[in-house]
């Protein structure tokens, strides 16, 4: 597979509601990931804004509004969010595209939990830029991705996903050119590649 056959993230979002009931039996009850969003809650100060980029049905979401977070979700599922509107009613909720989302608003978090990788690789830089720019100057964000360089692809419930990432070092280099301090990056369900980072906005 190579970028000409990735797919964008319209066609992701239509994937994702052929299996966004499926997906949500499974994960609801799921502690991953959960942590790691202990780690940042504690972070932050009450009733920080958070913003969930490739939110699903609000599974993390959830727990963050359990714990008095406001919170606002961005997902291209359009099922997913129909979910997430049952699950988290209190939450802000766009359908969209995470990784082109705009607002005037700023937030203490921006959470981006096996989201970034499900992007075509020349669009996870253009993420992270994002991400930057709708935090607050000291806010945190907690992201995952994979640790080489490269492209996967794998069924759930009968249907393909493909995903992509690049390498450690570039995601360094990246978070470093947009103003981030990185404050940990660490693998997570090993022996998968799956890399966790923490991440804090500059204050100037």
């Amino acid at each position: 597979m190579n970028r000409n056959d990735y797919p964008a993230p319209l066609e992701t979002g239509k994937a994702y509601d052929e299996i966004a009931d499926w997906f949500k039996a499974g994960m609801e009850a799921s502690p991953c990931g959960i942590p790691f969003l202990e780690e940042l809650m504690a972070m932050l100060p009450v009733g920080a804004h958070v913003l969930d980029l490739g939110c699903g049905f609000g599974r993390m979401m959830r727990v963050l509004s359990d714990h008095g977070f406001q919170v606002t979700g961005v997902d291209v599922s359009e099922k997913m969010i129909r979910l997430a509107r049952e699950y988290v009613p209190e939450a802000l909720l766009v359908h969209g595209d995470a990784s082109v989302f705009c607002t005037d608003e700023t937030y203490d978090a921006v959470l981006a939990w096996d989201s970034l990788f499900h992007l075509p690789p020349e669009r996870h830089r253009g993420m992270i830029s994002r991400a930057a720019a709708l935090l607050k100057p000291g806010g945190v964000l907690l992201m995952t991705s994979g640790m080489k360089e490269g492209y996967a692809s794998g069924l759930m419930n009968g249907v393909m996903f493909r995903y992509s990432t690049l390498s450690q070092e570039e995601i360094r280099r990246v978070l470093r050119q947009n103003g981030f301090v990185i404050l940990k990056m660490l693998q997570d369900q090993a022996p998968e590649e799956h890399l966790v980072t923490f991440a804090r906005r500059k204050l100037f």
